[in-house]
């Protein structure tokens, strides 16, 4: 068993623990040592050895308050000058700043001072300046997890060929790669009514007027036909396209890939240190979680957290006149985006999350559509049709608790007595929330909604199980679960695979993400695999042979429908039925030695009563299958020394010219209500 080494994303010691050789836990915005002290608790920064904020945020919040209070007409002018008195992070690279044009960018969202203040401070923490924008980090696969951790030696290597910060162009023209004009409209409708509502990255109009300059020819502005804009169509095509081709799907797959490869170009661009560049990544980051071999999942998820942290995005802007409600209401989508987007890949990796877990400042968006949302007014009365983000987000909320309980060492709420009882309300919770669910769903009288209703009652028959099956499995606060606790797990692990199966198989034109369901599948499968050889007893006794080869079955299928979508999936299948191969001829010369002799009477105290606590502990099972199990975050089958899915390994396919006929886009579509 190798050992594991402990990735954290960012080390920063503060001056007083450096200056007196004292180990710091780094915390923000104090750490221990200082706070018990009752001193200030300053920053270091490394390379130009002279102290720092030890908050970045704390910083540009305090910097703004000064420059708010000299925001009048007599200062106006010496608004744009920085202050001596307040040290910049950012000095290290004044001079690299310097030595090229910065080019300013439109900022719809921030506020004027946050912009002014970002224009000439940036975190020397993450070596990053205004040559080298903070997000330009896109374009090498998501090495799903492995023994040289999350991000490779070459990801940050600028002379590399394979490097993250040199992103390649692809063949063909950007026009040459577009669909016509009557496949992008109907591709752009399909984004706009099931997919923006998901993640509602950018407002509705912000999308139209990006496509009608590339389309139509309609910039309201002189040249409004951008590289941003050119980005943004690529990629919702490219969304569009994935999540609604009915025919000729692995083809539509690689034209999507194509597209978002095009797109790539325009990184430097549009990857800013600024609300834009933090809608462009997230955008990408979007298509990604449905072609993971673009980009790597892990190292995006922390720039775009830290880049939310950086921006004030994590707090409620102040009631002021200045702020309005559409201000207001983008910034908290965008958190939310981010924040969903890095719990879900902590979650998978059982790591920590940059941004907050708990008592989180950001109030949830506006669930009206867009159409009744603009900068000069908003309608409340507006159509509800934004409500699945938030059902998602209330899923990670509990996710993420159990996650940072069981694996990350946090205590057990005080308000709760012991870990049962805990556990007892995080299950409950999660009924709650699959109630309330299938309650919405049954109330609803927007006939255009129904899909969308269905498709999230299919997700918490997935979510449901899944958080049992991660309540009861081995973990690091519960190493030895009980016999009762394995079988649930084992039992639940299977209903998560089965309700994958049915949502890769589902009909042609919904989100079918594959990142998250090729590692739960693949969680779920070390769950029930363990829990077989350990309880073969109890699993004898309470379900058939047939039942139990049915279950085996059902993991092989799914890994093989993700597969279509994703080849990692291959691997995980491979993995899986080496592993299942000697546990399932174990599992049948038990069933036949329990034939042919009788099996001694078990204890009363060991009968499957429905009791959660009361069995003892399973016997102890191979190691083989026990390090598969712990270690499956770190090291599983969909990871490769060596990068299988080269960038450039796909053939270039020529676009059809007509994309409806070619991928039968409009085909069985719901008509979607005029709001």
């Amino acid at each position: 068993m190798q050992n594991r080494t402990k990735v954290r994303r960012r080390v920063l010691a503060c001056a007083r623990c450096r200056k007196r050789k004292l180990s710091c836990d780094g915390k923000v915005p104090a750490c221990t040592r200082c706070v018990e002290s009752g001193v200030q608790c300053v920053g270091f920064d490394s390379s130009t050895q002279q102290e720092a904020p030890r908050s970045i945020a704390d910083f540009l919040e305090a910097h703004i308050a000064k420059l708010d209070v000299l925001r009048s007409p007599s200062s106006l002018q010496a608004l744009g000058r920085p202050s001596a008195a307040i040290p910049s992070p950012a000095d290290s690279h004044s001079s690299e700043a310097a030595s090229g044009q910065w080019r300013p960018e439109k900022c719809a969202f921030a506020d004027s001072l946050v912009n002014q203040v970002m224009e000439d401070i940036t975190p020397s923490f993450l070596g990053v300046s205004k040559v080298r924008p903070l997000l330009q980090c896109v374009v090498k696969g998501t090495q799903l997890p492995s023994k040289k951790g999350p991000v490779v030696s070459t990801d940050l290597n600028e002379n590399h060929p394979r490097s993250i910060l040199n992103p390649q162009p692809t063949k063909g023209l950007f026009h040459d790669l577009m669909p016509d004009e009557v496949g992008a409209n109907t591709l752009l409708q399909i984004y706009l009514d099931r997919v923006i509502t998901q993640y509602p990255i950018y407002h509705r109009n912000d999308v139209t007027i990006a496509f009608n300059s590339i389309y139509h020819k309609k910039a309201s502005t002189p040249g409004e036909d951008s590289f941003r804009n050119r980005y943004i169509v690529c990629i919702i095509m490219a969304i569009s396209l994935s999540t609604s081709a009915r025919h000729k799907v692995q083809k539509a797959n690689e034209t999507a890939y194509q597209l978002v490869r095009h797109a790539m170009q325009w990184i430097p661009e549009v990857a800013t240190n600024d609300i834009p560049g933090l809608q462009a990544i997230l955008l990408l980051t979007q298509y990604i979680f449905l072609n993971p071999r673009m980009a790597d999942l892990w190292l995006l998820t922390g720039l775009i957290s830290q880049a939310v942290i950086d921006l004030g995005l994590h707090q409620e802007l102040p009631n002021s006149s200045r702020v309005s409600a559409y201000q207001r209401d983008m910034r908290r989508r965008l958190f939310w985006c981010a924040w969903e987007m890095e719990v879900g890949v902590c979650c998978i990796f059982l790591r920590p999350t940059s941004l907050p877990i708990k008592n989180i400042e950001v109030a949830f968006p506006l669930e009206i559509d867009d159409t009744a949302i603009t900068q000069a007014s908003m309608e409340p009365s507006g159509r509800v049709s934004k409500f699945t983000q938030r059902i998602i987000c209330r899923f990670r909320l509990i996710e993420a608790e159990i996650i940072s309980v069981l694996w990350l060492g946090e205590p057990v709420p005080k308000e709760y007595a012991s870990m049962e009882q805990w556990i007892d309300r995080c299950i409950n919770a999660m009924s709650q929330w699959q109630q309330e669910i299938y309650a919405s769903r049954d109330a609803n009288k927007d006939r255009g909604l129904n899909a969308r209703w269905n498709e999230m009652c299919l997700y918490t028959d997935i979510a449901c199980p899944y958080i049992l099956a991660t309540l009861y499995r081995s973990s690091r606060r519960i190493p030895n679960p009980t016999t009762s606790q394995t079988m649930i797990a084992l039992v639940n692990a299977v209903k998560v695979a089965d309700g994958y199966f049915r949502q890769s198989e589902a009909e042609a034109g919904k989100i079918k993400y594959v990142f998250h369901p090729c590692h739960h599948v693949f969680n779920c499968a070390l769950i029930f695999l363990q829990g077989l050889q350990r309880c073969k007893q109890e699993v004898s006794e309470n379900f058939t042979w047939q039942r139990v080869e049915e279950w085996m079955h059902v993991f092989a299928k799914c890994f093989s429908s993700i597969a279509e979508r994703w080849a990692a999936a291959k691997r995980c299948l491979e993995e899986y039925e080496r592993l299942l191969l000697p546990i399932k001829k174990e599992y049948m010369e038990f069933l036949t030695q329990k034939a042919s002799f009788l099996h001694p009477p078990r204890h009363p105290n060991t009968q499957m009563t429905g009791a959660l606590f009361e069995y003892p502990g399973p016997a102890p099972a191979p190691a083989e299958i026990d390090e598969a199990y712990q270690f499956w975050s770190v090291f599983n089958p969909t990871t490769t020394t060596a990068d299988t899915e080269a960038l450039g390994a796909y053939v270039y396919n020529v676009p059809p010219r007509d994309w409806n006929a070619e991928f039968s886009l409009n085909y069985g579509m719901e008509s979607m209500p005029e709001a």
